[in-house]
């Protein structure tokens, strides 16, 4: 009876061992685990509660943890179908995400994967990771090229070697050291959005001194705003955004200098690199200006960073500031923190032209 009793019992427990596997999820196939992936979404973050603190707090929360869930089940998914197509963008997913905070075991794993590994997607994926979190760890004064360089050899026509060397450019401050890196995006992906960032920037110092195109139709009163229709005004262009908090926080100060000088003749155009309409960008940048009461007309582009206009131009970081003379051309492209002086200077500039002499002030708003 005992033995009857306590077999009875051993095979309670394997029962138990073995429904406890199959809720941990032992024996699961490759399609739950990927249709578990596909349900832990990264949160969307709200730019209208951008300024609430709580809601920060908690969406920070909420990113990490779905974060942390993604990347343990990218994990057990390459374990359980490594030869599933998927596996490879999913680990680099894994490896830039969790690099982030886990710096040198995410190194090693994808050292591990650069050396074992027989799919050339996964090792591709791996070179790109490996690059990011170097990048990610060196100093600004020398970005870690290596890495870029061998991801590069490894996937020579794969657009992100633009981004990596963009990326490290950027953190430079070295011209030295910046321009060579600029001239491989230039020469190496012509075609990229970094590469017309570059463009643009360079171009700023020799488009000074001369005419500076711009139309468009005032996103928030309509009408059509050109520089050639305002020739014989100052016109500063302030390239802005309202997710941008330097340029918020610089609004009140642009206010005074308009109501200071917009009746001497100097007007104010804002150059919007808001999200685009879909996401909500251009009702979140009305809804901004009418609650700021900000007068000048604005440019809205429409979309964001890859705006045609401020790339043109090598907009890539926030505020940006340019200044159009009388003439109709650009005095300065960095005219940030300058104002106060550049202002009174293309004024009394102004004044000295015997054509231009009091055109604006004539011609008010």
């Amino acid at each position: 009876m005992r033995f009857n009793t306590w077999s009875t019992w051993r095979l309670a427990i394997l029962v138990g061992v073995i429904a406890a596997a199959n809720a941990r999820g032992d024996d699961r196939t490759a399609q739950v685990i990927l249709s578990e992936i596909e349900a832990a979404k990264i949160p969307t973050f709200d730019l209208t509660k951008r300024q609430d603190q709580t809601y920060l707090k908690q969406y920070i929360a909420d990113r990490r943890r779905m974060i942390e869930k993604r990347v343990e089940l990218i994990l057990e998914l390459s374990k359980t179908a490594p030869d599933d197509p998927r596996v490879p963008s999913l680990l680099a997913e894994r490896w830039v995400n969790r690099g982030s905070y886990r710096t040198e075991e995410t190194l090693k794993e994808v050292e591990d994967a650069l050396a074992h590994s027989t799919n050339e997607k996964t090792r591709i994926e791996a070179a790109f990771a490996r690059a990011f979190i170097r990048l990610m760890k060196s100093d600004d004064a020398t970005p870690d090229l290596k890495g870029i360089e061998d991801f590069i050899t490894l996937a020579p026509k794969d657009p992100r070697g633009a981004g990596l060397l963009y990326s490290a450019a950027f953190s430079v401050k070295d011209e030295t050291l910046k321009r060579p890196i600029e001239d491989q995006i230039l020469k190496e992906y012509p075609e990229s959005t970094h590469a017309m960032f570059i463009a643009g920037a360079r171009r700023r110092p020799e488009q000074v001194g001369k005419p500076f195109e711009l139309e468009f139709t005032d996103a928030v009163k309509g009408g059509v705003v050109s520089i050639k229709k305002l020739k014989g005004k100052i016109v500063v262009i302030d390239f802005w955004a309202t997710w941008c908090g330097p340029c918020v926080a610089e609004m009140p100060a642009l206010k005074d200098l308009y109501a200071k000088y917009h009746d001497q003749g100097v007007e104010f155009i804002g150059v919007s690199l808001d999200a685009p309409e879909s996401q909500g960008g251009r009702e979140e940048m009305i809804k901004y200006i009418k609650a700021n009461d900000i007068p000048w007309p604005q440019f809205y582009q429409g979309k964001g960073w890859d705006s045609e206009f401020s790339r043109k131009w090598g907009v890539n970081a926030l505020p940006l500031t340019f200044v159009v003379d009388a003439m109709g051309n650009l005095a300065s492209f960095e005219a940030q923190g300058k104002l106060e002086t550049l202002i009174p200077e293309l004024l009394k500039k102004r004044s000295d032209e015997p054509t231009l002499g009091g055109a604006g002030a004539r011609s008010g708003g």
